[in-house]
């Protein structure tokens, strides 16, 4: 896999994570936004990439897996998908 392809799936999932981000923060549920952020802050240098990965992936997989957390059954998905994806880069 090429790093250019590599980048573009990080940030494909990035933008998952933002979305995530927004909508837990319209939701007023601002503890959970807040663990996201800070996490999504921490992997936001990409000279890093794709190690500093694994601390947002672990967030963003207990968010999708958390029934009390205020995200439809298709955003947990669309959370999940992101989750393998990094997942999957960070073992590469």
């Amino acid at each position: 896999m090429e790093i250019t392809d590599t980048t573009e799936r990080i940030e494909a999932c990035l933008l998952t994570v933002q979305k995530i981000l927004d909508l837990l923060t319209a939701r007023a549920d601002h503890k959970t936004a807040f663990d996201l952020a800070k996490a999504q802050y921490a992997a936001s240098v990409r000279t890093s990439w794709p190690a500093n990965l694994v601390s947002l992936t672990d967030v963003l997989e207990r968010v999708a897996g958390d029934d009390k957390v205020m995200l439809e059954p298709s955003e947990r998905d669309e959370a999940r998908e992101a989750v393998a994806t990094l997942r999957e880069i960070a073992n590469q």
